[in-house]
């Protein structure tokens, strides 16, 4: 035990809880928050605080058990354990830091998402065993031969990353290719399979796309399957999504102004990540469902270890083909994809965004509930988009009565898509998030 200072402590508990603290009034779990803290991004655990943050101290029997529960996590993981008194309550602190190797707990792993702690099924445990090998899927070698590249893709590529980057081609093509680590020896990297062919799903069937259509009811409408190198599925599957998706016309101010029921830039950044992070170890395809009130694309894969999509950090599954994005324009700043997606939505009047995550899944919903919605409603909730509003604002803003007003805000906070915060005459109205 070391010891630890009463204004450290205070700094800590005022941070609150989240993915890197947690306060336990009890010992139990202890190992298991060590666990996922270890796996995901370190962190403090504090026992002898409730949820609440106040100190109700534990005693020395619990103390003792602290030590000993660690002792069946595997590998050891780096912890530093402090303890302190206040007011004759004893608080004890564990620091853990972020472990290079998985840490297990008996035969169960667990990861932090947020301020829960998350076990990783068999399959999950599988996956992460083998990413954790530093070997990643689009850098291992195929057994498809140089010579099935296609020349003309090659050079679309070598073209754009001049353009968009500034890098030219210097030197023989071979030298270049395993510059870009696009082959081993006279056989294709996996990406270099997936980027420079014609159709790579002749060796690789399952990293192509599918997109759904779907009647109101939820029956199949439409499949359609997009082959061909990654950068041209993406183009592709992109317009077609677009030209699938209805518009909607809504009045703002004076004007009239035309909207797909989506963004189409979070539209775009969606289908980019799906080809740039997804698993590829997985055999399973990309699938994209559309229908006129919900776009959700699935995604073979959950996010990896530790990465929570509430605070999204770069961490490539696949190096390889994110550099060739970069390179070619497709992606502009690593780790920003799902910032611009959520940016591109909150400034959009319609459209609303939820992720879903699962053990070998990741969906990225877009939906709205704004299809039994009038135009002033429709308005209400753009105007909202740039912070809450008073009833009296928003009649002003629509030129109707108040008391239409009023009626209009009901029913959307009805719909749950407002809140009303506030008392009397400082009531006002914001976006329900």
């Amino acid at each position: 035990m070391q010891k630890i200072t009463i204004e450290d402590l205070l700094a800590l508990i005022a941070q609150g809880e989240g993915e890197k603290i947690e306060f336990k009034a009890r010992s139990t779990n202890i190992a298991e928050t060590v666990c996922a803290m270890a796996n995901t991004a370190g962190g403090c655990i504090i026992i002898g605080v409730d949820n609440k943050g106040k100190i109700r101290g534990i005693s020395e029997r619990e103390k003792e058990r602290i030590v000993s529960s660690l002792q069946s996590l595997m590998p050891a993981p780096e912890v530093t354990i402090s303890d302190v008194e206040i007011n004759g309550k004893r608080i004890v602190v564990i620091k853990v830091e972020k472990s290079k190797r998985f840490i297990t707990l008996g035969p169960n792993a667990y990861i932090r998402i947020g301020r829960s702690n998350r076990p990783l099924d068999i399959e999950e445990l599988a996956v992460v065993s083998v990413e954790e090998l530093k070997v990643t899927f689009d850098t291992l070698p195929s057994s498809v031969p140089q010579k099935e590249i296609n020349p003309k893709l090659l050079k679309n590529y070598f073209v754009s990353r001049e353009k968009k980057r500034g890098i030219p081609l210097r030197g023989e093509l071979k030298e270049n290719l395993k510059r870009i680590k696009a082959i081993k020896g006279n056989h294709l990297t996996l990406a270099g399979l997936l980027f420079f062919t014609d159709e790579p799903q002749v060796h690789l069937p399952w990293t192509g796309i599918r997109l759904i259509e779907l009647h109101p009811d939820g029956e199949t409408k439409e499949i359609i399957e997009f082959k061909g190198p990654l950068w041209k599925m993406i183009e592709e599957v992109y317009e077609e999504v677009l030209r699938r998706l209805p518009r909607k016309e809504i009045r703002i101010g004076v004007k009239r102004e035309s909207f797909v029921i989506f963004p189409e830039e979070a539209i775009r950044e969606a289908i980019i990540n799906a080809v740039a992070h997804r698993n590829y170890r997985i055999r399973a395809d990309i699938r994209i469902f559309l229908d006129p009130q919900r776009l959700a694309i699935k995604n073979p894969g959950s996010f990896p270890p530790g990465v929570d999509p509430e605070d999204p950090e770069h961490i490539p599954r696949n190096p390889l083909i994110c550099q060739y994005l970069y390179d070619m324009g497709y992606i502009e700043k690593y780790g920003f994809g799902i910032i611009r997606m959520r940016k591109a939505v909150k400034e959009h009047p319609l459209a609303q965004l939820e992720f879903k995550l699962s053990s070998m899944k990741t969906e990225v919903i877009f939906s709205t509930q704004t299809s039994t919605l009038s135009e002033d409603e429709h308005i209400i909730l753009t105007l909202l988009k740039s912070g809450p509003l008073s009833s009296t604002e928003i009649a002003e803003s629509l030129k109707i009565s108040k008391v239409t007003a009023l009626k209009k805000l009901k029913k959307l906070k009805k719909m749950n898509l407002i809140k009303k915060e506030g008392k009397g005459k400082n009531v006002k109205y914001s976006l329900r998030k």
